[in-house]
């Protein structure tokens, strides 16, 4: 019945708009060129009227646009278009049942004011955007010669990104960076661009080529309200060219150092201006950067194949290939093709496939993951049909041979996610409305790799609503909310997503902004559903301590206790035996403490005769029948650390509840205005409470351990009777069992006698490293930019943000809840362009600035171990140039460098020191 009503809303609402359509007027016209008369495919043009009304369209293969169903009335129309100056034409009449037509020239130049989408969901230009927005066009995508579409982005405002090597790399914005980068929301044409299972971002496999790309638009801020969870920093979208309005051919041949060889084509072919089919492919070869020899990551890989090795490990098998190898060579194989089919003005068909084949190193939350031919494909189609957005999409990972490094153990990754979404706008007036739904259905398929004995209950569907109101009281003042509703399969609680912004325009491009955001980070697919071996630790010849990393079940984690109300344990000693209580005054757990030290001394020659006396040996705390009343012996619990590789003292276990997701409430207000035609300012301040964060992977079972020192007296005592029993003369047996006492003792209080294992653990006797929510933290921070047009030609662009914090320790006072930005507080870009289309030459050159900072995600920190405190890589900075040569008959050079200086320095916990990066190559367009 609910779905009933939803529907025939929705259908309603349309019918509305429809009929509120009819004998409407409409604007149209053609868009050229001043300087050549040519007619300019994709140029924007947007009106609005007195009443605050805003529609938009662009121009097609013809150069031709038309915009219907516009009230009667007095409109003003912006056009815009990239390489070319904005014109703005007032005083334009619309009447009802008729078509005006307005043709527009525009002349050569460079525009501060774009038209975006990704903020709103609708067309609007950047000064008029609720939300902080920038854009990188497809003039300045095509000068940079590149093996990922972050270093398009890497010098925008706000923007944090960490590269691992030549092509690998984090993105993030306004921080809380991670290996995996998760809480951006990654979009290419509004197709989530996440591999589907881990939720990680690793943007060089998206497999576009320069050629491909029509603009990156750049959303700071929570994003909940209208693309739902895990869009809680920002939102990035990677829009690409229609083959109907960017015919030709282009072939590319690049090489670079670090062996760098790469090749691409695009071609793209409109047929009757109806049909348009584009197919665009990239080829790369490169070595990596190498780690320092000094590296502790390296350092750890290599200590493992040892001990591989010294167990007898079989150097031949698949782990002993693998196990502490790293493969520094790179191969990257993208494909991609779109059919654009248009059958009327008003209805668009695009079709989308995607492909991409890689082997790299990249950083994975167990340590460096080796893929080798990891590939990534999807298929996406979406329907436009005026006002009206459907789309289905399909995106599928297969890791191929993918392995972990440290453990040699291979990676099985054949996930796929399928979406579907649709969306309606109308107007009703002074109203514009907004409103959609989506459905996500992910499916985690790791063949017990990564989900283990999870396998069959790891799939998981997501449904969200969304509505949006934009309200013009007048042409200088907007109020717009937003509100949105997502139901995950495995959380218990539905989550709500509202957004409330006022915008003020006092004069023309002149924007002042006032937001409140609600967003959310659903914890990922490993956090719920991980069962993965993470390592094993020797203790002594004992045994192997299993550390072993496993999601949160949705009850969470409970730790079953004895009568004394304390944890039980499991012993690794007797792995099948029932739990034992923390309490050697129990007669159970001591029968399992007197069996290890009979083996101790069993395995010694000189203490081997004794080895049975202790079969007689009392219960701590009672009387013994040799005489003498015998002292409790303590025990008491400590957790691994895997930093230091040590036990730390801990009192209790603690029940860890189901997860929530990540809550994020952000106070934002903002200014972005151009100012006489040349100068483009922009300045954000943010303020944003979060809650509930989701861990990284910590240990949450202690070890149950034995008091050494009352264990040596404990001995010392009883021998002492036994060896008196034997004969020996007072001191002899005294000075016998003290020394028995002590290096048993000594021995016993070092060694974890069990496991303290939750009843929902999938391994009973193993350490269990998992996740949980905890702590509030508050932070704000600030974005500053600027743009200015030197000339028609020269451009200086620059910004800075800064964060409040960078870490927040011992949240809930626990050492081990730490919540770390792992991005910088403070950076800056400063750069400059020369574009000028009746010049050969074009290029750029940008410095970037950033701050030191701490890292904790995953196994990579930079904890100092003997400090005891958290240490920062250093801060770096780097100089970016790229110019290009136009030849004639489309003939054109390219080269930049990426830090010409050299400067090198790691940039991310666990990577290499990134180096020089110089890439030239020629392309040839027909």
């Amino acid at each position: 019945m609910r779905t009933f009503l939803r529907s025939s809303f929705l259908v309603f609402l349309f019918l509305v708009s429809s009929v509120a359509a009819i004998a409407q007027g409409s604007l149209k016209g053609v868009i050229t060129d001043a300087s050549t008369g040519e007619t300019l495919i994709g140029a924007n043009i947007l009106v609005s009227s007195e009443a605050g009304v805003s529609k938009g369209t662009t121009t097609n293969a013809n150069g031709s646009y038309e915009i219907t169903n516009l009230a009667a009335g007095t409109y003003t129309a912006r056009i815009s278009f990239v390489g070319f100056t904005d014109q703005r034409v007032t005083d334009i009449q619309i009447v009802n049942g008729q078509a005006t037509t307005l043709d527009i020239t525009l002349s050569p130049g460079m525009s501060l004011n774009p038209v975006v989408v990704s903020a709103s969901k609708i067309k609007e230009k950047v000064t008029e955007s609720p939300s902080s927005i920038q854009v990188v066009s497809n003039r300045e995508i095509r000068n940079i010669n590149t093996t990922s579409s972050a270093d398009f982005i890497k010098a925008a405002k706000g923007v944090d990104v960490a590269q691992q090597g030549i092509a690998s790399s984090t993105v993030v914005t306004r921080g809380f960076n991670n290996i995996f980068s998760g809480s951006l929301l990654l979009l290419t044409d509004n197709r989530i661009a996440t591999v589907p299972s881990l939720r990680a971002n690793l943007m060089h496999f998206i497999p576009l080529v320069n050629d491909d790309i029509e603009s990156i638009e750049v959303v700071l801020g929570p994003g909940a309200a209208l693309y739902g969870p895990n869009a809680n920093s920002g939102v990035v979208n990677i829009l690409t060219r229609s083959p109907l309005v960017s015919e030709g051919t282009t072939v590319g041949v690049y090489a670079g150092n670090q062996s760098m060889l790469k090749a691409q084509f695009r071609t793209a072919h409109s047929f009757n201006n109806k049909v348009g089919l584009k197919v665009s492919g990239s080829y790369l070869t490169a070595e990596e950067f190498r780690l320092d020899d000094n590296d502790p990551y390296l350092k750890q890989e290599a200590n493992a194949r040892a001990q591989y090795l010294a167990s007898g490990g079989n150097p031949n098998s698949e782990i002993g290939k693998r196990i502490g190898i790293r493969d520094y060579d790179i191969e990257k194989l993208g494909f991609d093709a779109r059919l654009d089919i248009n059958p009327s003005d008003d209805l668009d068909l695009i079709f989308n496939y995607g492909f991409n084949r890689s082997s790299n190193i990249d950083l994975t939350g167990l340590g460096s993951g080796q893929a080798v031919n990891w590939t990534y494909s999807y298929y996406q189609g979406r329907m436009i049909y005026k006002n009206f957005f459907a789309q289905a999409f399909l995106n599928k990972s297969n890791s191929g041979d993918t392995y972990i490094i440290p453990t040699g153990l291979g990676i099985v990754d054949r996930s796929s996610q399928f979406v579907t979404q649709v969306q309606h706008q109308s107007n009703f007036g002074r109203f514009n409305f907004l409103y959609g739904m989506d459905y996500l259905n992910t499916n985690p398929v790791t063949e017990g790799t990564i989900n283990g004995r999870n396998e069959d209950t790891d799939g998981f569907y997501e449904i969200g609503g969304y509505m949006q109101s934009k309200f013009s009281a007048s042409p200088k003042l907007d109020f717009l909310f937003s509100f949105r509703a997502d139901k995950h399969e495995k959380l218990n609680d539905t989550q709500f997503s509202p957004r409330a912004a006022v915008v003020f325009r006092p004069i023309e491009n002149q924007n002042f902004r006032f937001t409140y955001n609600q967003s959310f980070s659903t914890p990922s697919s490993n956090a719920l559903f991980l069962d993965l071996l993470a390592s094993r630790v020797p203790i002594g010849n004992f045994y192997n301590l299993e550390i072993r990393a496993q999601g949160v079940p949705k009850n969470g984690f409970t730790f079953a206790r004895g009568d004394n109300g304390r944890p039980l344990f499991v012993s690794n000693f007797a792995p099948t035996a029932p739990a034992f209580q923390l309490n050697t005054q129990d007669a159970t757990t001591w029968g399992l403490i007197r069996n290890i030290v009979r083996s101790a001394l069993a395995s010694n020659p000189q203490t081997a005769a004794l080895a049975p006396a202790m079969a007689q040996a009392p219960l701590p705390g009672s009387a013994s029948p040799l005489g003498g009343n015998f002292a409790t012996i303590a025990m008491g619990l400590a957790k691994l650390n895997t930093a230091t590789g040590k036990f730390d003292p801990v009192s209790d276990a603690v029940d860890i509840a189901a997860l929530k997701p990540t809550t994020y409430n952000t106070f934002e207000m903002g200014y972005k205005g151009i100012i006489n035609e040349r100068l483009l300012l922009s300045f954000d301040l943010y303020l944003t409470e979060a809650e509930n964060f989701v861990g990284p992977l910590v240990v949450e079972t202690p070890n149950a351990f034995i008091n050494g020192a009352n264990m040596a007296a404990y001995l010392t005592q009883y021998f002492t009777a036994v060896l008196l029993q034997q004969g020996l003369p007072l001191a002899v047996a005294q000075a016998t069992a003290q020394q028995i006492g002590t290096n048993v003792g000594t021995s016993l209080g070092g060694l974890p006698l069990g496991v303290v294992t939750p009843n929902e653990a999938l391994s009973r006797d193993a350490v269990i490293l998992t996740y949980r929510n905890f702590g509030t933290v508050n932070f704000y921070g600030i974005d500053l930019g600027f743009d200015y047009l030197l000339n028609d030609n020269f451009r200086l662009m620059g910004n800075y943000s800064y964060m409040s914090k960078d870490k927040w320790l011992a949240i809930d006072n626990n050492p081990n809840l730490n919540v770390f930005l792992n991005a910088p507080q403070n950076k800056f870009s400063l750069g400059l362009n020369y574009d000028n289309r009746q010049s050969k030459w074009d290029g750029g050159v940008k410095f970037r600035y950033i701050d030191g900072f701490p890292i904790q995600s995953g196994i990579y920190t930079t904890f100092n171990s003997t400090t005891g405190q958290f240490d920062t890589i250093d801060s770096y900075y780097s100089l970016d140039v790229n110019m290009g040569y136009n030849f004639t008959k489309g003939v054109r050079a390219s080269f930049n460098v990426n830090n010409l200086t050299n400067n090198k320095k790691p940039q991310f916990a666990g990577t290499p020191d990134i180096g020089i990066f110089a890439v030239g190559g020629v392309s040839v367009s027909f």
